[in-house]
């Protein structure tokens, strides 16, 4: 969804129950894709995005 809110690493990894790193990690990985990646190299998140990432992936990937 294009109008729906961009979410940081940390909210990301606030609303998984693990931390900025383990994001950034899956990000750097594959497990992840961002939404947006900032010209600072910040990653955003759409939620909806992630759940189906993570969903395709079958479960959680390690931290």
């Amino acid at each position: 969804m294009p109008d729906e809110e961009l979410l940081t690493s940390g909210e990301v990894a606030r609303r998984l129950g693990v931390t900025p790193r383990a994001v950034g990690r899956w990000v750097a990985r594959g497990l992840l894709t961002p939404a947006v990646t900032t010209p600072g190299g910040r990653y955003r998140f759409r939620w909806s995005e992630v759940e189906t990432q993570l969903r395709e992936q079958g479960e959680r990937p390690e931290v």
